[in-house]
C-alpha cells in the first residue's frame, strides 16, 4: 500500500511523505503506483525547480520513500501541495485499497 502523509502548519500544506508500493498490478503495469509518482515528481519538481523554493527532499528508493520539506512557508508552493494533497485524496477514493492519505 501507499501511504502519503501530508503535513499542515497555519492552516497550510508544507511538508508530504510517500512511502510504499501499492501492488495494485506488477511491477511496470500499476496504473496507481504511475499516477502517485508522476503527481509527486511534478510538484517536487515546479517547488524546486520552477518556483525555486527552498525545500528539503529526501529519497530512499529502496523502501520507495520520498518526503518534501518547504524550508520556508511560500504561497505557490503550499497552494501546489494541497492541489496534490486533492488528488491523492481522490485517488485514495477510487482505489482505497491501495493507496491511504493522512494530514497531521
Amino acid at each position: 500500500m501507499i501511504t502519503a502523509s501530508f503535513v499542515k502548519s497555519k492552516g497550510k500544506f508544507c511538508n508530504f511523505r510517500i512511502h510504499g508500493h501499492s501492488g495494485y498490478a506488477e511491477e511496470g503495469s500499476d496504473i496507481v503506483c504511475a499516477a502517485v509518482s508522476a503527481m509527486t515528481m511534478l510538484t517536487v519538481n515546479c517547488i524546486t525547480d520552477s518556483f525555486s523554493v527552498p525545500a528539503e527532499v529526501f529519497v530512499e528508493e529502496a523502501d520507495a520513500v520520498i518526503e518534501l520539506k518547504l524550508k520556508a512557508m511560500d504561497e505557490r508552493a503550499c497552494a501546489l501541495i494541497e492541489g496534490f494533497w486533492r488528488e491523492m485524496s481522490a485517488l485514495s477514493n477510487e482505489y482505497p485499497d491501495f493507496v491511504r492519505v493522512t494530514v497531521n
